[in-house]
């Protein structure tokens, strides 16, 4: 499937992954409505993030919980990126109504909208907290999956139900289960214990003491946003895809405390405080990524060292992001 002209709809569009597969999708000439609640940080990250200065993509503010808007959409469009989501495993766990109507019912409600619209692909966007605590460490898509939080038990349904959508009515799906992303613009938010490079970078630049939770050997597999951008962009085109879900990572596990030390490759050290480690929060691991490959053709192109340069670089640009809770 060539995607040049071709209408796409990406919900949850104008933040950190979705601006970036948006970037992505416009540079390969498709045409993108984005529809986005504009509720996931306090400033204006429309433009900030750089959606809202797109001339060539179609900008909807609206919730994805918002049936009649949702349908009238979908109907516009051939594609389907469903990236909106409550997308913080701390949230979640806070508000787990809240986490319920939008990462289940919604992605329901959506599902069953493509489906009667004949939807030529739709791509959910699931999470390696799919997996929960194997003994292994390394994640394979046929592994048993027990998620320990009810962001990662939405995602697994999700992905499960996007599945069966293929199966039992010959839509077109496929799910993607992100590992550990970061790069520009990710910006954290207050009360998170996600997204380790952003937060330990923001607060070394503050010059304020890094909190590790747990002892910090807990592992992680790092994937740039822009890596995990182009999996899903790479996603729609492939019918290899169809009916699947497949990690997308790097397949190399990093400790959290190695971020700090690459953190610190790029400034002056700061001290580290340990905490207790967080309900809801796995211990970790990584990607088996051979099935990616082999569907997509592509593997991952940011060294861990380089992609935290690049955030840096970032950074230095945009030092009144940096929120005033670090």
């Amino acid at each position: 499937m060539n995607i040049k002209k071709k209408p796409i709809l990406v919900t949850g569009g104008a933040g950190c992954v979705g601006s970036n597969i948006v970037k992505k999708l416009e540079k390969r000439g498709a045409e993108v409505t984005v529809i986005d609640n504009l509720s996931a940080y306090p400033f204006d990250y429309l433009h900030e993030y750089g959606v809202g200065h797109m001339e060539n993509v179609n900008f909807i503010k609206g919730d994805i919980n918002d049936h009649e808007l949702i349908s009238e959409l979908i109907s516009k469009n051939d594609i389907v990126i469903h990236a909106a989501a409550l997308a913080d495993v701390g949230a979640c766990v806070r508000n787990p109504h809240d986490e319920f109507l939008t990462n289940v019912r919604a992605t329901q409600n959506i599902l069953e909208v493509c489906k009667n619209e004949e939807i030529q692909k739709f791509v959910f966007i699931s999470s390696a907290s799919v997996y929960g605590e194997p003994n292994g460490q390394i994640f394979k898509e046929g592994d048993a999956c027990f998620p320990v939080s009810n962001y990662g038990l939405s995602k697994y349904w999700g992905e499960q139900q996007t599945r069966l959508y293929h199966d039992l009515y010959e839509l077109p799906t496929t799910s993607i289960r992100f590992f550990s992303v970061y790069g520009s613009p990710q910006t954290p938010k207050q009360g998170s214990h996600s997204w380790a490079v952003a937060i330990f970078s923001m607060l070394a630049k503050k010059r304020k003491p890094i909190t590790v939770f747990g002892d910090g050997n807990q592992i992680r597999d790092f994937t740039h946003v822009s890596d995990i951008a182009e999996s899903v962009v790479r996603s729609i085109d492939k019918d290899s895809t169809n009916g699947q879900f497949f990690n997308s990572g790097t397949g190399k596990p990093t400790k959290v405390n190695d971020i700090v030390k690459y953190v610190f490759e790029n400034i002056e050290e700061v001290p580290i405080q340990y905490k207790p480690h967080p309900p809801g929060d796995p211990f970790g691991g990584y990607a088996e990524n051979t099935l990616m490959k082999k569907l997509l053709d592509w593997e991952p192109e940011y060294t861990l060292q380089n992609g935290i340069k690049e955030y840096f670089e970032w950074l230095d640009d945009n030092e009144h992001l940096i929120p005033e809770w670090t």
